[in-house]
């Protein structure tokens, strides 16, 4: 099994990956999270990893909310389209992504509704804030759920 991890893990970002697209790097590490859900006021302590893997030219995250949710995305850049192309999977589901930085924030929007997104804002060093949004008609969004972040290593 040790040569499994030693295959898919890296030490750092490939050289040939851009810096500019590079919005991702920020989150290599370990997080303790507060994951709070909108609608029933569900709070959960977990944990977070991120991780370059495939030769640095993707980054894999494990989440654990427990007695509720494992799940693992895997994020590769794309370089025809200069973006990330995400699959999320936890048990019975796997949901795609596309990746591309706005602002000061990095939106993951859902392949089969564009109405659904993923905000990571705020990103510092030790600390960001993740949303769980719907994008409702007037352009207004309606926060599904948050994560607040704290690094742990």
């Amino acid at each position: 099994m040790e040569d499994f991890f030693e295959a898919l893990t890296s030490e750092c970002k490939n050289t040939a990956l851009p810096e500019e697209f590079n919005y991702f790097g920020k989150l290599i590490g370990n997080w303790a999270i507060d994951y709070i859900e909108s609608n029933n006021s569900l709070s959960i302590k977990g944990e977070w990893y991120f991780s370059w893997v495939l030769e640095g030219m993707a980054i894999q995250d494990v989440i654990i909310l427990p007695d509720y949710e494992y799940g693992t995305s895997l994020r590769i850049y794309n370089p025809d389209t200069h973006a990330w192309d995400v699959a999320y999977g936890y048990t019975g589901k796997i949901i795609r992504l596309e990746a591309r930085e706005q602002n000061d924030m990095i939106v993951l929007t859902y392949i089969n509704d564009k109405k659904r997104k993923w905000i990571f804002t705020r990103i510092e060093d030790n600390r960001f804030h993740w949303k769980n949004v719907t994008v409702k008609d007037d352009g207004e969004w309606n926060i599904n759920a948050e994560i607040f972040a704290e690094r742990i290593k």
